[in-house]
């Protein structure tokens, strides 16, 4: 009985510890989001925002590793030792353009409160590690794609992240919720040859000809796909003049499904249709797939209920989560297939709005915006210290990131 009291006494410590943790940087965690939102920097581009979130973290006491997974902008910063070992992932790019319309500025502190308030909690607990990671380019290439194949998060236990979203916004604590597509970024480039699109096309080989049967590929396609998949893209390159046979023509597709075995047969179908074009029209195929994929996202539901708990502690009570089929895609699915992972959505407005928008540009520097994030902070730090103290949650969490993995094939 004194040992299951003193144990518990310490827990309760540890959660006090954490909070206040938070609430203490609550004003500088807000500067420092302000800073990012108002110096906003694209995709690999985000020299001061990555170096100002890995300063804040340094000089805070954690290790800080700049430039891993050979991402100059990414950053690892550790607290503890031993295991197991919880990570928070942080984003600060943002879109070209518009600015903070994600509200990554807010991702970012989000991540690093939570890493203050479980570090904070380490000396009430038996062991234990905290990792802060900024991860970059998430609107464009996905960092957290490079970094994990790069082997960044190998070794991690458990990695949370929350997401600024509408009033709409829930914690995926409901199997089915929280999901994301697979997608592959596809290239199709074809060679042909130049001619006087009047005088003698006859000796011409029409590049831009087979884009646009490609094209029609694909939409013959779309009847025969299933509903969770997505087929769209634009022509990059469609000639020079319109009196010359385009002897080069390019198309960009981003190919997406339920999940990566999914879009790999996808994928497959769109390079016979692109094969079909170049036979149909004489021209020569080039086929690519500049960059990794991105995986679909494997949401641990076992984690996600646990801070589903702490964010209605700490007074944010989302609406109910749903089973539904994913529609976009995010870098954290790559991450996904690493480590249980898990990312909350919360509110930053009370009203559904367009996303990538200017009214999220200024919820996103809102003091409902800055108030939910640290309230995130709070609830994703709680999680954490539950995944040290309690073996058997940290189990169960891991049991099912197998599972999931093994139905994944």
């Amino acid at each position: 009985m004194g040992q299951a009291t003193e144990q518990e006494g310490d827990l309760t410590a540890a959660r006090a510890a954490a909070v206040r943790a938070v609430d203490d940087a609550a004003d500088d965690l807000v500067r420092l989001s302000k800073f990012i939102h108002g110096n906003p920097e694209i995709a690999m581009e985000e020299v001061r925002s990555s170096a100002a979130c890995a300063d804040f973290l340094e000089t805070r006491g954690f290790s800080v590793e700049r430039g891993v997974g050979g991402l100059s902008t990414a950053f690892a910063a550790v607290k503890g030792e031993g295991s197991p070992r919880i990570a928070y992932l942080s984003e600060y790019d943002a879109l070209p353009g518009l600015g903070h319309g994600c509200g990554h500025n807010l991702i970012a502190i989000a991540g690093i409160g939570a890493g203050l308030g479980l570090a904070a909690a380490l000396r009430h607990l038996a062991g234990g590690r905290v990792e802060v990671f900024g991860t970059p380019a998430e609107e464009a290439v996905g960092g957290k794609v490079i970094m994990a194949k790069a082997g960044v998060f190998a070794g991690v236990d458990a990695a949370m992240g929350a997401h600024p979203g509408t009033s709409e916004a829930v914690c995926p604590t409901v199997e089915g919720s929280g999901q994301a597509l697979a997608c592959e970024l596809v290239r199709v480039s074809y060679h042909g040859k130049a001619a006087h699109a009047a005088a003698d096309p006859f000796n011409g080989i029409n590049a831009l000809n087979a884009v646009i049967e490609v094209f029609n590929g694909i939409n013959a396609l779309r009847q025969h796909i299933t509903a969770d998949a997505r087929i769209h893209g634009i022509i990059t390159h469609g000639g020079q003049a319109p009196n010359v046979v385009p002897d080069f023509a390019q198309a960009e597709f981003f190919v997406r499904a339920a999940t990566l075995a999914g879009m790999d047969d996808l994928v497959a179908q769109v390079r016979r249709i692109a094969e079909g074009a170049a036979l149909m029209t004489g021209a020569t195929l080039d086929f690519q797939m500049p960059e990794d994929a991105f995986s679909d996202m494997i949401t641990n539901y076992a984690m996600a209920t646990r801070l589903g708990k702490h964010l209605a502690t700490v007074g944010l009570n989302l609406p109910e989560a749903k089973s539904e089929p994913g529609t976009g895609s995010t870098d954290w699915g790559n991450v996904s297939y690493e480590v249980p992972s898990v990312e909350t959505a919360y509110p930053i407005l009370d009203r559904v709005c367009t996303w990538h928008s200017q009214d999220v540009v200024a919820a996103a520097d809102s003091e409902m915006g800055y108030a939910n994030t640290l309230a995130v902070a709070r609830a994703m730090a709680l999680t954490g210290i539950d995944l040290i103290a309690d073996p058997a949650l940290l189990a169960t969490v891991k049991e099912e990131f197998v599972t999931a993995q093994a139905a994944r094939g």
